[in-house]
C-alpha cells in the first residue's frame, strides 16, 4: 500500500504520507457488506516542518498547531463505516470500472450521525464522503477518497476544510461477522455479495473471528 492524503489549504500543499490503510469490511447479521476502513497518516512534520506564518490569521495555517496533533485518524464512528454492497447488488472487486460510494452528504440533518470520526486537530468531524475503487491492472485497487471537514473540536460546525486521499495497491484486510455466525454461515453470505468469495478464508484478527483475505 502506498497512499498521500492533503487537507485542502493547510501549510503542506504536497500532502502527507498515509502510514496505514486498512480496508476492512464487515458483515452485518442481515447478511449486508459494510467498509469499514482506517486510515493513520504519518506525523504532519514527518517530511518537514513549515516555518510559522508571521501573518496568519486562521489555526489551519499554523504548522506549529498542527504538529501539536502528531497525525490524523479516520475510522468508523461505530460498528461499520457504509454500507458497499447486499444480496441483490454485490460489490465487484474484479469489475473494471470504478466503483463510487457516497454517503453523509451535506447539507445535513441536525441529527445525523456520521459514519466516520476523524482526529484531525482534535476531535473533528467530517461528512459529505465521496469513495471511488478502481481496479488496478495487477488485481489491486486504487481508493480515491473525499471528504469535508468541521473544526467541532473549537466549536466550529460549518464544514468550511476538505482532505482528499488517494491510496494505490489496496487489498481488503478481511471481514467480520457477527458472533451468532458460523465461518461456514459467513462464508456463505459473503458469497451472494463479492465476486471472489473463494479469496476469504476463516482466521482470526484482533481475537476475532473474520474471513481474511487470501487472494493474489
Amino acid at each position: 500500500m502506498r497512499g498521500r492524503i492533503w487537507f485542502e489549504g493547510n501549510p503542506w500543499p504536497e500532502g502527507h504520507r498515509i502510514a496505514t490503510f486498512d480496508w476492512v469490511a464487515g458483515l452485518d447479521s442481515d447478511g449486508a457488506l459494510w467498509f469499514d476502513p482506517i486510515l493513520i497518516t504519518e506525523d504532519y512534520d514527518a517530511e518537514r516542518m513549515p516555518e510559522e506564518p508571521a501573518d496568519r490569521v486562521r489555526e489551519w495555517d499554523s504548522p506549529e498547531l498542527w504538529t501539536n496533533y502528531e497525525g490524523c485518524l479516520i475510522e468508523p464512528l461505530d460498528d461499520h463505516g457504509f454500507l458497499a454492497a447486499t444480496p441483490g447488488s454485490p460489490f465487484g472487486f474484479t469489475t473494471p470500472e470504478p466503483r463510487t460510494l457516497t454517503l453523509d452528504p451535506l447539507p445535513e440533518a441536525p441529527d445525523a450521525r456520521h459514519a466516520f470520526q476523524i482526529q484531525l486537530l482534535g476531535h473533528d468531524t467530517c461528512a459529505d464522503h465521496t469513495l471511488t475503487t478502481t481496479r488496478q491492472p495487477d488485481g489491486r485497487h486504487r481508493i480515491d477518497w473525499t471528504a469535508r471537514i468541521a473544526l467541532s473540536y473549537v466549536g466550529e460546525t460549518e464544514y468550511h476544510h476538505a482532505f482528499r486521499a488517494e491510496i494505490h495497491d489496496c487489498v481488503p484486510a478481511y471481514v467480520t461477522y457477527p458472533p451468532t455466525m458460523s465461518p461456514h454461515e459467513a462464508h456463505e453470505h459473503l458469497a451472494a455479495v463479492v465476486d471472489i468469495p473463494h479469496h476469504f478464508t476463516p482466521g482470526t484478527a484482533h481475537a476475532r473471528p473474520v474471513l481474511r483475505y487470501t487472494g493474489p
